[in-house]
């Protein structure tokens, strides 16, 4: 079978979430099933270049006669389904062309996955990061991130039905929807009100591939993530930081993003100690050393850095901010999901973990255990027989 991901940007796996996970089901369904996987993306990545070892071919998508390059390029290599890996609005205003081009093709699939928290969109957004962006960050994408923010607060009615269409276009357009947890299906068919059949949940699996055992923690509290305040809400880890400090831990953040700059600022101004900001690194090596992982997202389509802690014995705190982080954690065994935005009870776990050398030990190990139910070969027998039975 040949498969054909169409992605964003060009797949390098360090960058995020989703050309992560992209690379790791190429890979699986390469290697544990022969299929031949290719890869067509919209945009060069100046931060890294194509992986080389998982495609048979790359290729980047044109602008000009999109319908037409895609369906010979589905031809000239025999693809049996295209996969669009969504969320980002680019890829999901691809749909009705990659739907042309796809009825071109005699028995071709189109499949829709969508990485993101179906209504992500209806999430208010912090007044002090707005007006940060607006002061120091782009300008004009601030204002209409304002415009959309006063919307929301004014007409929350009107703001759904403005992004329904996100959502019901991809579904029409495609054969298949898959989302990655049972629990977003209600979710996305809220917005598009059609037969829940249609839709299928496979979650992301597990990013690398052998972790060594026994691992020598320290007393590091890691976070690994974009630094977009938006979506990731350092600015309570900060905030968490500064009322569960001890002077024997280091709070490590790797990342980078366009408000990296803003917490820095912060975490001079509120004078916290013992924190570093890594930039953007592989974080294998920062799992492997650390003990308790921090994720205050204010939403997630899967949440594969809480994955990859578990896999390194780094025990996960989570705001309880989505669905599927009850796919991944469960609180008081494997990590601690904390009700959302209660910052003193997120403080007051981290502070029962960094005491308690037993008990963190007791849930790194259950981490590491449970976390496997994920693992690739897992995951790849899910996507085979979903695309063997299109």
């Amino acid at each position: 079978m040949n498969i054909l991901f169409v992605t964003n940007k060009n797949v390098y796996p360090l960058i995020g979430g989703i050309e992560r996970i992209t690379y790791s089901v190429a890979e699986a369904l390469r290697n544990i099933y022969g299929m031949r996987c290719f890869s067509l993306y919209t945009q060069e990545n100046k931060l890294g270049k194509t992986t080389e070892d998982v495609f048979e071919r790359k290729t980047c998508l044109k602008l000009e006669n999109q319908v037409q390059q895609v369906a010979a390029y589905v031809k000239e290599d025999s693809i049996d389904v295209v996969i669009a890996q969504g969320s980002d609005s680019r890829v999901n205003n691809l749909m009705p062309m990659l739907r042309e081009a796809v009825d071109q093709c005699e028995g071709v699939k189109l499949l829709f996955v969508y990485h993101q928290m179906p209504g992500f969109e209806l999430v208010p957004m912090d007044g002090a990061t707005l007006w940060n962006r607006l002061v120091h960050g782009n300008r004009a994408a601030a204002i209409k991130q304002i415009a959309t923010q006063i919307l929301l607060a004014v007409s929350p009615r009107l703001s759904q039905r403005l992004v329904e269409e996100k959502y019901k276009m991809p579904y029409e357009k495609s054969d298949r929807v898959v989302l990655l947890s049972d629990g977003f299906i209600p979710q996305y068919n809220h917005f598009v009100r059609g037969d829940e059949q249609r839709y299928c949940a496979i979650p992301n699996m597990l990013s690398f591939l052998k972790v060594a055992q026994g691992l020598v923690k320290q007393k590091e509290i890691l976070v690994v993530s974009r630094m977009d305040e938006r979506q990731k809400r350092i600015k309570h880890v900060l905030r968490i930081w500064r009322t569960a400090y001890r002077k024997d831990w280091t709070l490590r953040i790797v990342g980078y993003g366009e408000d990296l700059e803003y917490y820095q600022q912060i975490a001079k101004q509120w004078s916290l100690k013992n924190i570093v900001f890594e930039g953007l690194q592989n974080p294998l090596p920062y799992y492997q050393q650390a003990s308790v992982f921090l994720m205050v997202s204010a939403f997630e389509g899967w949440g594969l850095t809480l994955t990859e802690a578990q896999q390194c014995g780094c025990v996960p705190i989570a705001f309880d901010s989505y669905s599927a982080v009850h796919d991944i954690i469960q609180s008081g065994r494997n990590g601690y999901i904390v009700p959302n935005n209660d910052i003193d009870g997120y403080a007051r776990v981290l502070q029962e973990l960094m005491y308690n050398d037993t008990l963190r030990a007791e849930m790194a190990a259950n981490a590491q255990k449970d976390v496997q139910r994920f693992s690739r070969e897992n995951i790849a027998k899910q996507w085979k027989t979903l695309l063997e039975n299109l």
